[in-house]
């Protein structure tokens, strides 16, 4: 981690205002409902006076937080029940805590007041009173000013998964601590996830020994978990800084890390290993066994000793129904309950838990997959597959949290989701729409999640989180913002966080950009950035040769697997792209295809395929794709050459829909005119669920032979098999490259 104080008051050492605000006011997000411009500042004395009223021990929680933030910058700060009103900052609650968060905050060249109508209200009254803090020559000042300010959504979240990816407790509580000073009050904690299991459960040990942990495809383990302490710590961090945090425990789907530990909660049974790969898995948890439920329910139970929260999240997203529709017990239960298809079992499934949580004065949330099937019975839903979701959720009569992956999940990057767009994020207007034709429904708010497939570090969530989190922050609270003026305040805010040691990233593109280019001039493969972020660097490494930087630009240095790895200092920042160079005949050739790559995969060409450059993920930019159509690729090796062998680069990764073709052919021919076919490869294989593999297909030939001009074609209208989620629908076909020897 990079040392940072993440409680220091002088975040805004900017003075760029909105045009709302006078030009001595610092930048402040969110901005407040009302800001009046006074005459003058209070002057920050040697010695501060905070008096409380009343003297209740959240009071002096509130209290504590001001006069930490106060010694972070070197000003001392005592609290007293009454002092003089000369030089002293005072906090009024009206009354015993509630649900209201408004505050007023008057700055005057005399005094400070922060008076709220509850507890919750003052806590948001020092937060941006921190905010005003400027310092200028030797003294620190606010500037004078009236505030009147109100919470526009009682519901402000972000979300962390640290299922793929797994985050230290201390970057967590000093994330919480960033999140409270821009006024969010909920923390939703992703625990559980198909790639690992994040939370000791005393009744099942085996989750985090064996559901904890991953092997990488290097061969290398991955994993940890969370214990009782450390949830403790969290929680009770969160609730001193105004933060409630909200567990997720996934059910039934992406739960391949708990069938891993126990795999008689499946409706097979079969031993699983936790994926190290991401999507969609076929194994899931089995309504069709009792003791699912009482697994669910011993689980559950310690869950809600941990955490207070009201919510307990259950996700309910992504669940594949092949394996119930195959289950003798999950079929006779939808008989029996007349629940008509596997959708109905699942509602049934979500409902039951729904009421175990409200026996217990708990509500469940899940993700806006527990819509199918019918609503169950007062179920919270987190709409996120798109923001006419809101409106569904809202028609269903439930309440609801907007996260529509297209504003605000903030693991997409900047270049595809900038801040300008998130600024613009207004769930209050489906929501009126839904609600004018009589939907009743609630919208509470929303949440920012962070997706941690590709997220690896604490610094990696820092630059995907900021700065475009403020605009989550300001939209919740504020309300939509001109983007102009929103970027001014973010940008004042980012560049005081970046000098607390805040990893910020960009706010309008990509945080990695790479290419990988083949150079015919010197026939090497290229390095280049799109628009790099200022502080990450490249890192070369390769296996028994010395790590060195990478400049834009910079050639590979030869044949072999090289890993480029984008760092933070020392901090992987995204995962690292590992290409395979090879040399070969056809390297760099003129290439036809008969019909070209899908544009949603397109490579960089055809010279994708001859390139020298093999990929791993489907999604590194290294693959072409088809589908429907067949691979037909047609190389030119510019002389008659003696031809040894030749190997196509394919790739299968079944829950992306990417399968092997049946057939691969080689045709040659001397003048390009007249073919013959040459060799022919059959891949007789069982397409088995969550296959994922990169292969080298030979195609066999009888002999060597001369013959300037290649034609590869990989037979394309293969379907996913019937157990697939996308049983019937074509395959993908994906290559990489043609390797001629």
């Amino acid at each position: 981690m990079i040392p940072r104080r993440v409680a220091g008051l002088a975040l805004l050492l900017a003075a760029l205002a909105a045009p709302r605000l006078n030009a001595q006011i610092p930048a402040l997000v969110p901005l407040p409902t009302e800001v009046q411009a006074g005459t003058g500042a209070f002057v920050l004395p040697d010695t501060v006076t905070v008096t409380l009223a009343p003297t209740s021990p959240r009071m002096r929680e509130i209290a504590a937080i001001l006069v930490a933030n106060l010694a972070d910058e070197g000003i001392f700060a005592r609290v007293r029940d009454s002092g003089p009103g000369d030089g002293t900052i005072h906090l009024r609650s009206l009354a015993a805590d509630g649900a209201d968060e408004s505050y007023r905050l008057e700055v005057t060249p005399t005094s400070v007041q922060v008076t709220a109508p509850g507890e919750a209200g003052v806590l948001w009254g020092v937060q941006t009173l921190r905010q005003l803090v400027v310092h200028r020559e030797s003294r620190a000042t606010i500037p004078a000013v009236a505030i009147r300010d109100a919470p526009r959504f009682g519901w402000r979240g972000a979300m962390l998964d640290v299922g793929r990816h797994l985050f230290p407790v201390e970057y967590i509580l000093e994330h919480l601590a960033w999140m409270s000073r821009h006024k969010f009050n909920v923390f939703h904690w992703h625990l559980t996830e198909d790639q690992g299991w994040r939370l000791a459960i005393d009744a099942y040990p085996r989750l985090t020994e064996v559901g904890a942990w991953r092997t990488e495809a290097d061969g290398s383990r991955y994993g940890g978990w969370y214990s009782k302490a450390d949830v403790r710590r969290v929680v009770e961090r969160a609730r001193l800084l105004g933060i409630t945090v909200v567990p997720e425990i996934e059910m039934p789907g992406h739960s391949r890390a708990a069938l891993a530990a126990y795999p008689d909660l499946g409706c097979t049974g079969d031993s699983l290993p936790v994926p190290s790969t991401w999507g969609v898995f076929s194994d899931v948890l089995c309504p069709g066994k009792e003791s699912t439920f009482a697994f669910l329910e011993t689980v559950l139970g310690e869950v809600l000793e941990l955490f207070p929260s009201r919510y307990i999240h259950i996700g309910g997203d992504e669940v594949p129904k092949q394996r119930w529709e195959a289950c003798a017990a999950c079929q006779e239960i939808i008989r029996r309950e007349q629940l008509g298809d596997e959708h109905g079992l699942q509602r049934w499934m979500i409902a039951r838990i729904g009421r175990w949580l409200a026996a217990r004065d708990r509500v469940l949330i899940g993700w806006d997959e527990i819509l199918d099937g019918g609503l169950p019975p007062g179920a919270v839903v987190q709409a996120w597959q798109g923001s006419d979701r809101i409106g569904v959720a809202l028609a269903a009569g439930a309440d609801v949290i907007a996260s529509p992956h297209e504003w605000v999940y903030l693991n997409r990057q900047a270049g595809e989701l900038p801040l300008g767009r998130v600024a613009q994020f207004d769930p209050a207007a489906t929501a009126a729409a839904a609600q004018a034709t009589g939907a009743g429904g609630r919208l509470l708010g929303g949440e920012a999640p962070l997706w941690t497939e590709h997220v690896t570090s604490p610094e990696n969530a820092e630059l995907m989180w900021w700065p475009r989190l403020l605009a989550v922050a300001d939209v919740l609270w504020h309300g939509p913002a001109d983007s102009v003026a929103l970027a001014g305040r973010v940008e004042a805010v980012a560049d005081a966080m970046r000098q607390g040691g805040v990893a910020v990233g960009p706010a309008d593109r990509a945080l990695v950009a790479l290419r990988f280019r083949y150079d015919s001039a010197s026939g090497s493969i290229r390095v280049t950035q799109a628009g790099a972020t200022p502080g990450l660097v490249l890192r070369l490494e390769r296996e028994g040769v010395a790590p060195r930087a990478l400049r834009d630009g910079d050639p590979l240095p030869g044949p072999g697997t090289w890993q480029v790895s984008p760092r933070w200092g020392d901090a992987l920042v995204g995962e690292p792209r590992t290409i395979t160079v090879v040399d070969h005949l056809a390297l760099g050739r003129p290439i036809q295809l008969a019909t070209p790559a899908d544009a949603r995969y397109p490579g960089t060409g055809p010279l994708t395929l001859v390139d020298g450059a093999r990929g791993t993920a489907f999604n590194d930019g290294f693959w072409n794709g088809w589908v429907g159509p067949d691979l037909d690729a047609t190389i030119d090796l510019g002389a008659s050459r003696t031809v040894r062998s030749v190997d196509l680069s394919l790739l299968e990764q079944v829950n992306s829909w990417i399968l092997f073709p049946e057939v691969v052919e080689l045709h040659a021919s001397v003048d390009g005119q007249q073919w013959q076919r040459v060799g022919r490869s059959v891949i007789d294989r069982p397409v088995r669920p969550d296959a994922a593999s990169r292969e080298l297909v030979r195609v066999p030939l009888a002999a060597p032979l001369e013959t300037r001009y290649l034609r590869v074609i990989a037979r394309g209208g293969r379907r996913l098999p019937s157990w697939h989620s996308g049983a019937g629908e074509l395959a993908w076909i994906f290559a990489d490259e043609i390797v001629v020897r």
